[in-house]
């Protein structure tokens, strides 16, 4: 919320409820709008939005007193880094920061919202997985990371740690290059992270050989949306996947790539309140439900697949419209 309109997260909100799947707030942070009843995984991403003290420093309280009045709150994902823009971090123009979404961020009105490229609570790996497991602690709920794939010494090193500690994420969250926003400078979007197919096979036999790659549930993004791309996912030990393109394309999104603008001319990448007439959360929301509902039926309906027990839960977020920034 912020880089999306109200209409454009209640309607994801309303459809995943009716689909039975997850919604993901990105970075945005948890608004009304996420609270029409589908289940909500949190992302916090550099900025903390919505997870912030007074001094714009993450806090462990701001969060555990958030889980305990957002009981559709079900798991929280730190996003490390994402494929659409791996290593750089976004901006959400000031004249898209209103009121509401300021509130929602924990942010000044009007200014331009900044998302750092890298978090501040952490540096090292164990520190991350200290970090982890207070937020975990003291809210009681799945605490997992999601991240693009580059080098693999963050990732050797996470699983060591893991192994060695008997503590770490519950759930990974590996986001190829395919991931697409219409804010990413073309640089990173063509040209740094791996492809699915790559950077999870490489991740995944780098828990596999530390011997911990049962010890998390694994979660697949990038261009996902699609049965055959799904099934080969899951084949390769993905227990679930995220959607985004895929569930904004379904809400109206023409790719317009002027999320940055303010201007998106279907309504969904924009605050402008004249534009956001134009999308209906009700017929949107029911466009959002039939999405997931064909995609399963067409992922599990081949003879073929019928030996297979695939997980039939997908997630789907508002991260692919990165509208100026702040797009899970």
């Amino acid at each position: 919320f912020g880089s999306l309109g109200a209409n454009a997260v209640a309607a994801m909100n309303h459809g995943a409820k009716d689909a039975n799947c997850f919604h993901n707030t990105g970075e945005g942070g948890v608004s009304v709008h996420h609270s029409h009843g589908a289940d909500v995984m949190w992302q916090i991403g550099t900025g903390y939005f919505g997870a912030r003290n007074g001094e714009g420093r993450f806090s462990l309280d701001v969060v555990a007193r958030k889980v305990e009045e957002s009981d559709f709150i079900r798991c929280i994902e730190i996003k490390l880094s994402q494929g659409a823009k791996p290593g750089k971090g976004g901006i959400l123009p000031g004249k898209k920061v209103t009121a509401e979404i300021a509130q929602a961020r924990d942010i000044p009105i009007g200014q331009d919202c900044i998302s750092p490229n890298a978090h501040s609570e952490f540096d090292t790996v164990d520190e991350l997985i200290e970090w982890i497991e207070k937020i975990a602690d003291r809210t009681g709920l799945p605490v997992g990371i999601k991240s693009a794939v580059g080098s693999l010494g963050f990732w050797e090193t996470l699983a060591e740690r893991m192994r060695a500690r008997g503590e770490g994420p519950d759930f990974i969250s590996i986001d190829g290059s395919e991931g697409g926003t219409g804010a990413a400078p073309l640089a990173f979007a063509d040209h740094v992270s791996l492809p699915f197919k790559i950077g999870f096979a490489r991740v995944y036999q780098v828990f596999q050989q530390a011997g911990v790659s049962h010890n998390v549930i694994w979660f697949g993004s990038g261009k996902l949306g699609f049965s055959d791309r799904a099934v080969v996912a899951f084949a390769m030990g993905c227990d679930a996947i995220q959607i985004a393109r895929e569930s904004m394309i379904a809400i109206g999104c023409i790719q317009a790539q002027k999320c940055h603008t303010d201007h998106c001319p279907a309504g969904i990448a924009t605050q402008n309140r004249w534009l956001q007439a134009g999308l209906n959360v009700e017929d949107k929301a029911q466009r959002m439900a039939r999405f997931v509902t064909s995609f399963r039926k067409e992922l599990l309906s081949p003879v073929s697949y019928t030996h297979l027990t695939l997980p039939t839960k997908v997630l789907v977020g508002s991260g692919g419209g990165g509208g100026g920034g702040g797009g899970g």
